[in-house]
Formats: structure tokens, C-alpha cells, sequence
């Protein structure tokens, strides 16, 4: 009896409670191989053996390079969080499409064909023009011959192998490519609670419902109309920037590595592997390297690195998992995406598309004015003095100046790193503010009224630029409830095109002819 007393005595410890420490280098390390592995699924099995396992051997040196070069920073973070963040990061993947389990926004129409036939071809893709059904997709594509698939699909790699090794089968590749995107989900949101100070639900906030401030043109539209209107966050011509939840709903295969890419540089304190970040986000997106470079060159010399001195950080700068690095993706990747010539028609500078300046600079300066002021304006007190902030903002302020392709999607994807940096900056904004408050609460100091008035207007501010992302999560939830998942297979296969409209952009897009004689197909694939 006595026996059976002392262990009613003992409390058993909540598990949810506690502490995890986690270091800098164990983050980082699972970071870098999220992000190098479908690159190296890419090499292995995608290319010739020679090159394949020649290429895969030499990121396998990279990444064991990389990681000895990383610090061993530490930060605690309560159990309950890497749970939250788990259960969010799966939420968020499902929520934007990936897996085809809800409602899909309309670029998922191209995403499923690439993993439709990532899983069911043979390696490397070959389209035979004889298979296209559609008499009108026949007038376009034509009848006879053969091209190779191209496209920036290497995020696809693990499911796709999964899919194959599973009897090609879709639904398998479509839950690994669920589980593979809340991986990288999850390790973005410790990023972010990591470069905030603490854990955070912030993190998830602004992960997915940044934007800008939509909401006051939506509604003069509402109201008045205007000709110009085409879409919620296309409300000027030639011009958009596009929030966090469009972005991984819609190119959820370039946003979620780019948004991984620039948490990490944000918490990176020495250059010696951001040159391999770098370059890892080529392969994922091209477009946003633009908008990456300039703010990487910044963080090279931020105020931790000046303050290591010139030399220190060009020794990291050039070091040699970044020379190699670069080299390497560059060698594999220029060549690949350089096969299609399915480059615009429409580039150049954006005001030759409007027709008249006046009117070009008026478009201008109101997207800036609602889609860059309102974080920027935010963040400026804490961050003026931050090179990496300035170069952020200057690039935002640039990249409108240039138009590729008719919804201008240089604007849209070269903007990602520069937006997501602003995000994850103005989440260590909410989060500062808050431990402050509950600092001047605990001794028991009272704000003046005048005090509250600055926090109020960041406050509304914050709840407006969330109004896009809510806008399409309410479409996208609302959509499912009722049944509707959207149009699930519009294209089915880039190799038998079910909608004749999109044929000519597929075949711009996606098709390399006469791939025999091109350098990346001839001695590479």
C-alpha cells in the first residue's frame, strides 16, 4: 500500500512543457539539405551517369564544407511552438494547394501536369507530338517531331521519384510533395522565431497573410471601376506585387525555397555559405535570384562583418563552397533553362508599355506607395541603420522598372526576397513591441495616451496588408465547404494538352525542340 501511495505522489511531467534547444548549426544544416537534395535527386537521376554521379559526389564535398563552416549559436524554444509549428506548417501546405487535397488557385493547372509527367515519363522527359489528341492543340504544337521538357521543376524531385517507385502513382507523389513542402514550411518558421528573438506565432502570421495594401484600390474599383482593373493585386497595368499566400498558392515550387533562403540569410552571421543559398535559389527560381543578389552583396558586408574587417570577409566571400557552388549550379542549370526559347515577347522598360510617362509614373508611385511604404515605413526606425533593409527596399523600388512577359512575372518573382525580407523583419517589429508591453505591464508603467498612437496606426496597418492573402484564403476555404476543388485536370499532360488556349504558352514555356543538338541535352541529360 505504502509502495502503491509514493507512486500516486509521483506527477508525471507534461511533455508539451519545456524547453528544446536548438542550435544554429543543426537549423541551418537541415536547411541547406531541403534545399541541395531534389537539386542532387536532379543529378543523379535526371542527367547522364557520368555527369550525374561525378555532379551529385561534388554537392555531396559542398555540403559537408558548408556545414563545418557553421557556428553553433543557440536558441531555445518551448516544445508547444515545435509542435504549433508542425501542425501550421502542414495546414499552410495544404491550404495553398500543394497535394490537391482543397480548392487550388489557377497556376496549379500547370502544376499538376509537371508532376503528372515527372512521374509518368521516362527520364528525361520527351514529348512525341504524335500523342497530342486536340485537333486545335494539333494547329499549335503540330503533329510530328519531338521535345524535351524544360522548366525550373527540381522541387518536384522527391515526389516524383516517390510517385514512381510507388507504380507512377500521383497520389503518393502528391502526399510526399504535401509533406515535403511543410518541411520546408516548418524550418522557415524557426528561422523567423529565431531572427525575432523568440518563438513566435508571428511567424506564421506574416508567413502567410503579408501583402500590401490591396485593400484601398479594391474597393475604389468596388465602388467606381476602373478600365485598368484585371485582378485583385493587379490593379495597375504592366505592374504587381503579390502577397505571401498568392505566392505559395501559386508558385509554391519557387516561394516556399526563396522565403526559406531569406529567413536564413537573415540569421546567417558570416558569408562563407551565402553564395551556395544563392545559388541554390537559381534552381528553384530564376527570376528571384535578381531580386536575392543585390541583398546578398549587402549582408556580405552588414554591420558584423565590417566590423570583422575587409579582409576577413572576403576570405568568406570567396570561399571555396561558394566559388564552387555557384560554378557548379551554373554549369548545370544556364544551359538547361537556356534550351527553351520560350522568352517574352513583351520585355523591356515598363514605362514604354504605358504609352505616356505621366500616366507610367502615377502607376508607379501608387504601387510603391501601397505595396512597399506601409512594411517599410514600419520597420524604419529599427532598421535605418541595416544595409541589408536598405538594399531590400531598394530593390523593391527597382524592379518595377522592368516588364517580362505579359503579367510582367520579372515584377512578381524577383520581388519575393525583397517582400518576405520586409515580412520577417516587421514580425521581430510585433514581436519587440510586445515583449515591451508586457515588460512596461509587469512594472506596472503606464502608457501615455500620445505613446499608443504610433503602435495603433502599425496595428491597422499590419491588419490591412493582411486583407489579400485573407481575400484568397476565403475563396480558397470557402471553395472547399462547398465541394468545389477547383478545375482538377485542365491540361492533364504537356504530352496530350486538353486546353487549347494554353497550348501556345506550354509550348513557349516548356517544349525544347531540336533538343538533340543543344548542349544540355546533348552531353548532360
Amino acid at each position: 500500500m505504502k509502495e502503491v501511495a509514493s507512486l500516486n505522489e509521483i506527477k508525471t511531467e507534461n511533455p508539451f512543457k519545456g524547453n528544446i534547444t536548438l542550435s544554429y548549426k543543426v537549423l541551418a544544416s537541415s536547411a541547406l539539405i531541403w534545399l541541395l537534395l531534389p537539386v542532387m535527386l536532379f543529378c543523379a537521376a535526371y542527367l547522364n551517369i557520368f555527369p550525374g554521379i561525378i555532379l551529385t559526389l561534388v554537392f555531396i564535398t559542398i555540403v559537408f564544407f558548408a556545414i563545418r563552416k557553421l557556428d553553433d549559436r543557440k536558441f531555445e524554444i518551448p516544445v508547444k511552438y515545435i509542435i504549433a509549428f508542425a501542425v501550421l506548417a502542414i495546414f499552410i501546405s495544404i491550404l495553398s494547394g500543394v497535394g490537391e487535397y482543397i480548392y487550388s488557385l489557377q497556376d496549379h493547372s500547370y502544376r499538376r501536369a509537371i508532376l503528372n509527367d515527372l512521374v509518368n515519363y521516362k527520364w528525361p522527359v520527351i514529348y512525341d507530338m504524335s500523342t497530342q489528341t486536340d485537333p486545335d492543340v494539333i494547329n499549335i504544337t503540330g503533329s510530328s517531331g519531338r521535345a524535351a521538357f524544360c522548366y525550373y521543376f527540381v522541387y518536384w524531385m522527391p515526389a516524383a521519384i516517390a510517385g514512381k517507385i510507388f507504380g507512377h502513382s500521383i497520389d503518393v507523389a502528391n502526399f510526399v510533395l504535401m509533406i515535403w513542402t511543410a518541411i520546408g514550411v516548418f524550418i522557415t518558421l524557426i528561422a523567423m522565431s529565431f531572427y525575432s528573438g523568440r518563438a513566435t506565432l508571428f511567424s506564421a502570421f506574416f508567413y502567410l497573410f503579408f501583402g500590401g495594401l490591396d485593400i484601398i484600390p479594391y474597393f475604389i474599383h468596388e465602388t467606381v471601376g476602373y478600365a485598368d482593373w484585371l485582378w485583385l493585386e493587379g490593379w495597375v497595368p504592366h505592374m504587381s506585387y503579390i502577397c505571401n499566400f498568392v505566392d505559395i498558392g501559386n508558385v509554391f515550387h519557387q516561394a516556399v525555397p526563396c522565403y526559406l533562403i531569406c529567413a536564413m540569410l537573415l540569421i546567417s552571421r558570416r558569408p562563407s555559405n551565402l553564395g551556395l543559398g544563392c545559388g541554390l535559389l537559381f534552381c528553384y527560381s530564376p527570376w528571384a535570384v535578381i531580386g536575392i543578389l543585390p541583398i546578398t552583396i549587402a549582408k556580405f558586408f552588414d554591420k558584423e562583418n565590417r566590423e570583422r574587417g575587409i579582409k576577413d570577409t572576403l576570405k568568406d566571400v570567396f570561399s571555396p563552397v561558394n566559388i564552387m557552388a555557384v560554378a557548379v549550379l551554373l554549369f548545370v542549370f544556364v544551359p538547361f533553362y537556356l534550351s527553351t526559347s520560350g522568352l517574352s515577347s513583351e520585355k523591356g522598360l515598363t514605362v514604354s508599355f504605358y504609352g505616356n510617362v505621366p500616366k507610367f509614373l502615377l502607376c508607379y508611385f501608387l504601387l510603391i506607395l501601397l505595396e512597399v511604404v506601409p512594411a517599410a515605413a514600419i520597420i524604419f526606425m529599427r532598421r535605418k541603420k541595416d544595409i541589408v533593409y536598405i538594399v531590400s527596399v531598394a530593390t523593391l523600388l527597382i524592379i518595377p522598372l522592368f516588364k517580362v512577359t505579359y503579367q510582367n512575372d520579372f515584377a512578381m518573382r524577383a520581388s519575393m526576397p525583397g517582400l518576405f525580407i520586409l515580412a520577417v523583419m516587421l514580425c521581430e517589429i510585433c514581436v519587440k513591441a510586445v515583449d515591451k508591453d508586457r515588460e512596461n505591464t509587469a512594472k506596472n508603467i503606464k502608457s501615455k495616451p500620445r505613446d499608443l498612437i504610433k503602435p495603433a496606426i502599425a496595428t491597422l496597418l499590419i491588419i490591412l496588408m493582411s486583407f489579400p492573402g485573407a481575400f484568397e484564403i476565403f475563396v480558397v476555404t470557402g471553395s472547399t465547404v462547398t465541394g468545389d476543388k477547383g478545375p482538377q485536370d485542365v491540361i492533364g499532360s504537356f504530352g496530350n494538352i486538353k486546353a487549347p488556349e494554353l497550348a501556345s504558352s506550354i509550348k513557349e514555356q516548356f517544349y525544347v525542340e531540336d533538343y538533340e543538338d543543344n548542349f544540355f541535352f546533348k552531353y548532360l541529360a
